[in-house]
């Protein structure tokens, strides 16, 4: 029995969550990484399911088995944001997570962001 994937509605609903979510399949083969826990992996090509699971627990993840009318369908790792963390922390965490996946080229990075040139700018001298 093939895996099916999940519906686009579902991943879209998990990309837009704070928290890192990967959702493995009864097999524990890896059915959806979020947006976010995207961005918080390793740069490593693509982990093994096992691997993956194994990081995730490690950095504090949540374990929480999906069921469906008493069938158990997969898991859900759940990695929770810290507490406390303000608006200036996220901003800060996006700015340099954009970097990184931008290798350092502000122009793209700023596109991503949303914001102007200057702005990042801005953002990054403030940084120091």
């Amino acid at each position: 029995m093939s895996t099916t994937p999940l519906p686009s509605i579902v991943c879209a609903l998990l990309d837009g969550r704070d928290e890192e979510i990967v959702v493995f399949g009864i097999r524990r083969d890896t059915l959806h990484v979020n947006l976010a826990a995207r961005s918080a992996l390793p740069p490593t090509p693509s982990p093994e399911s096992a691997e993956l699971r194994a990081h995730l627990i490690a950095r504090g993840g949540e374990a929480v088995p999906l069921q469906a009318n008493g069938k158990l369908l997969g898991e859900m790792i759940v990695v929770r944001r810290p507490p406390g963390r303000t608006w200036a922390d996220q901003e800060r965490a996006a700015i340099r997570d954009t970097l990184q996946q931008t290798r350092g080229r502000r122009v793209d990075a700023a596109r991503q962001l949303g914001i102007s040139r200057t702005t990042l700018w801005r953002r990054l001298r403030a940084q120091r």
